[in-house]
């Protein structure tokens, strides 16, 4: 009984507990500069992202970059990484897809995947992910850090 007049107050008073969606303030540019490289290149483009960034982060970044750009970020740390290891990384939460196109990188036939240990301005530990479509120049990164 008290669940229930709980959620009417709830209601009542207008909140939604069934929405979900990214917490952070922070732009895409904020978070490529942060976690990923500073300044961000200029080959870099269609740049998008959401996130949680709170005592730590959880993000997920998606855009388009020529092979020097790629194999610079690949030489900063990361490894190589079997797609069946880190696929689970890539399911963005309920309300995450903000992307246009739609997030999807399942769908890459020739992946290049890697993940590496990272520490940055936002994190003093933490893990990223990269999953490469080299055909189209696309970059998915996911990244967690505490």
């Amino acid at each position: 009984m008290r669940i229930v007049f709980t959620l009417l107050i709830m209601f009542a008073v207008g909140c939604d507990i069934s929405s979900s969606g990214p917490t952070s303030a922070n732009t895409p540019d904020e978070m490529f500069s942060y976690v990923i490289e500073s300044p961000i290149p200029p080959t870099v483009s269609n740049l998008q992202g959401v996130g949680d960034t709170w005592q730590g982060y959880s993000l997920y970044l998606r855009f388009n970059a020529p092979d020097a750009d790629v194999d610079r970020i690949i030489a900063t740390g990361f490894q190589p990484a079997a797609w069946s290891d880190i696929s689970y990384r890539f399911n963005l939460p309920q309300g995450y897809d903000r992307f246009s196109p739609p997030w999807n990188p399942a769908a890459i036939s020739n992946k290049e995947c890697y993940e590496a240990d990272a520490t940055n301005q936002w994190t003093h530990g933490g893990t990223h992910y990269l999953v490469i479509d080299r055909s189209t120049g696309t970059v998915y990164f996911y990244g967690v850090g505490a």
